[in-house]
């Protein structure tokens, strides 16, 4: 390498010059300096996050759809458990339904068995009177006759034993027509008693079912039980008037609560001997917007550990085979479901000899 002096020689190789002498220093380009490398790393460690985090999102988005799909499987397969499930409760209550109205119906006809001793009494009292006063009126009328023939044969008419031959006759038509209107009233009501379906309110005579079913029960429990024996007082309001309400039902609630009377004042006679005096007393008054009905015995009472359950379907303080635990049931359902009224019972253990058990029943009365 040669280089020239400051006078323009050249000299040898070798040989450099002390004066004018130049220095630099030649970079790198941009792309390799330290910095450059340095947003390289920076731009690699960015692509390298956002790949990551672009590849995370993916995942988790392939998770959630795989737990959408597990959830919509797990829905579906709820559903079609909760469909089967509903299906099989479905016919769970069609089948309890049944059984219930079975049961029921069984319930009408052990109580209209029940009475039938009692209606053929009530019955067998009109018949009695509509026989014996046809049978009178038919003698009335042959002595009618007579008269009659008489006066054909010239005799003087005796216009005074006419008249009073017909007004007995009158009289005896009246008393037929009375008591085959009883008769046909006691046959209605059973038959009201004995059918399934609901019928309609209607304004009812309170005081006379009341009565009617009190002996009906009576002259039922002694067909049962020839040495039954009781005491009934009756206290019904003159002014109880009646109550908008199905007849056939209300008479079923009666005929229950009298019978569960009667059974316990029955029951109590057993076991207490002939110094027991069995008592029955039913009542009515007018509350102004309702009528109450209580009926009242004097027997065994109810113990307080069981009082709150005796409303319930199927329970029964009564032995086996002579309870089916639905009487009371059915009578708080009608009484309060369907009338609107309250049933409700009063009771005291029977450690003293006037201990009672009573049930309380009230209804809204007709305007």
């Amino acid at each position: 390498m040669q280089a020239r002096t400051s006078d323009g020689r050249v000299g040898e190789e070798g040989a450099f010059s002390q004066e004018g002498a130049f220095s630099f220093t030649i970079l790198p380009p941009w792309y390799r300096t330290w910095w450059a490398y340095g947003f390289y790393a920076l731009l690699l460690a960015g692509l390298i996050y956002a790949a990551a985090r672009l590849l995370r999102r993916r995942v988790e988005a392939r998770e959630q759809a795989k737990a959408a799909l597990r959830e919509a499987e797990f829905r579906a397969d709820a559903a079609a458990a909760q469909a089967k499930s509903l299906q099989a409760e479905n016919e769970a209550y069609q089948r309890l339904k049944a059984t219930q109205e079975q049961l029921l119906v069984q319930e009408k006809l052990a109580s209209l068995g029940a009475l039938t001793a009692g209606i053929a009494h009530e019955i067998k009292n009109p018949l009695n009177f509509v026989n014996n006063f046809a049978d009178l009126s038919v003698e009335l009328m042959d002595e009618l006759r007579e008269d009659i023939d008489k006066m054909k044969a010239g005799a003087p008419p005796d216009y005074e034993n006419i008249e009073a031959l017909l007004d007995d006759l009158t009289g005896n038509a009246k008393k037929i027509n009375e008591h085959g209107k009883r008769a046909d009233g006691i046959v209605r009501s059973m038959l009201l008693h004995s059918r399934g379906q609901a019928g309609e309110r209607q304004p009812t005579d309170i005081n006379a079912m009341l009565d009617e079913y009190v002996n009906l029960t009576y002259h039922g429990m002694r067909a049962q039980d020839s040495s039954f024996n009781i005491t009934i007082e009756r206290a019904l309001a003159s002014d109880a008037g009646t109550v908008e309400a199905i007849p056939q039902d209300l008479s079923r609630v009666f005929l229950n609560l009298l019978n569960n009377a009667c059974y316990a004042v029955n029951d109590r006679a057993k076991k207490n001997g002939a110094g027991f005096v069995p008592k029955l007393r039913v009542s009515s008054v007018n509350l102004g917007d309702a009528v109450e009905i209580r009926i009242r015995d004097n027997g065994m009472g109810i113990p307080p550990e069981v009082r709150d359950k005796i409303f319930h379907p199927f329970f029964t303080t009564k032995p086996t085979g002579q309870g089916t635990g639905l009487g009371l049931s059915i009578s708080h359902d009608i009484v309060v479901q369907q009338h609107g009224g309250q049933l409700a019972v009063e009771t005291e253990r029977a450690n003293t000899p006037n201990s009672s058990c009573a049930c309380r029943a009230a209804a809204r009365s007709s305007e």
